[in-house]
């Protein structure tokens, strides 16, 4: 008996397996906890996108990476943004202020981190 394959299989490369897995946990928990208190019309859109273009990035083939390395980008940024905003306005309910802010705020930049590392030793495809 063997065994009949229907069609091509979308597999993630080994190097963005473990970045992109952490980095939409992270980004959930991001969501729930940093960015809980916008209203639910702007952050289930901008969490589902959010999430969407790492999925892409994940299985895309030939822009996947370029995709992740934005993304990496725009996590250091907004890192940064929300740092910044809780320096500023201690008593704002959005950006990190607890440990539980940011804990998931560090495991997202430690995640798009380690997607960084593996584009600077040419090992990310």
């Amino acid at each position: 008996m063997t065994a009949r394959s229907s069609g091509p299989v979308a597999a993630i490369p080994a190097p963005r397996r473990l970045p992109v897995a952490l980095a939409v946990i992270a980004s959930a928990g991001v969501f729930v906890t940093s960015l809980r208190a916008l209203p639910v019309a702007v952050l289930f859109p901008l969490s589902v996108a959010w999430i969407t273009a790492f999925a892409a990035g994940a299985l895309a083939r030939r822009k996947g990476a370029l995709i992740l390395t934005v993304l990496a980008g725009l996590t250091k940024a907004a890192t940064l943004v929300l740092i910044c905003w809780a320096i500023a306005l201690p008593h704002s309910p959005i950006g990190p202020h607890s440990a539980l802010d940011w804990i998931p705020l560090g495991l997202l930049n430690a995640s798009t981190g380690l997607w960084l590392l593996a584009v600077i030793r040419h090992r990310a495809r």
